[in-house]
């Protein structure tokens, strides 16, 4: 018996969302062993055993079959970097150099996961959804460094440690690009927030 409010779904609205359930990790399977390119429409229907129509009626199109892999994603990078700012001394040095390093650890464990959260359509206009995200790295980033969340010359300033340590940890995990070892990149990210905090805005 029902015991609130909520309107019960229709049996169409229930295979829909059986579907968006089983397709996420087919779909995030699929990604993690092949890159997004190994993943379509086609071959997850097939996978799913629904049409092509039914997959899209689920989810609308592809991307956003990928939108929600990259959610999934982007929750497990905040909760590695939540528990590296828990267990870290409680100085505000210690607590930014355990979010660069537990945000190096991540994309050298996840190398796919870290491709899809920040480079996936990386040229098109960045949705509500991952503006919400990095919005919300970026405040955990402000408040492990003890600064003013609503001053914009705080805000900035942390943005621009994110870019340097961010582009640090690119390199490191595109080795085609650049030859940098990841144990020296690493290393650097301590220079960078030291660097960085000793230029810490005074208001």
């Amino acid at each position: 018996m029902k015991t609130d409010n909520s309107p019960a779904l229709s049996r169409r609205e229930r295979n829909l969302a059986e579907i968006r359930d089983r397709a996420t990790p087919i779909a995030e399977a699929i990604i993690l062993a092949e890159g997004v390119e190994g993943l379509s429409a086609r071959r997850l229907a097939t996978e799913l055993q629904v049409s092509v129509g039914s997959l899209y009626n689920a989810f609308g199109d592809l991307h956003q079959v990928i939108r929600t892999v990259i959610a999934g994603s982007a929750e497990l990078l905040a909760n590695a970097l939540m528990t590296a700012v828990a267990q870290a001394a409680p100085d505000r040095r210690s607590r930014v150099v355990a979010l660069g390093e537990a945000y190096f650890d991540f994309a050298m464990a996840e190398p796919r996961r870290w491709s899809l959260m920040f480079e996936y359509r990386a040229q098109l206009e960045i949705d509500d959804k991952a503006r919400d995200f990095q919005g919300g790295l970026l405040d955990m980033l402000i408040a492990a460094g003890e600064a003013d969340p609503q001053s914009e010359q705080h805000r900035q300033f942390f943005l621009v440690l994110w870019a340097s340590v961010h582009g640090v940890v690119s390199l490191a995990t595109r080795p085609t690009i650049i030859a940098i070892q990841p144990e020296l990149a690493k290393n650097y990210i301590t220079d960078l927030v030291d660097s960085a905090l000793n230029r810490f805005p005074v208001d």
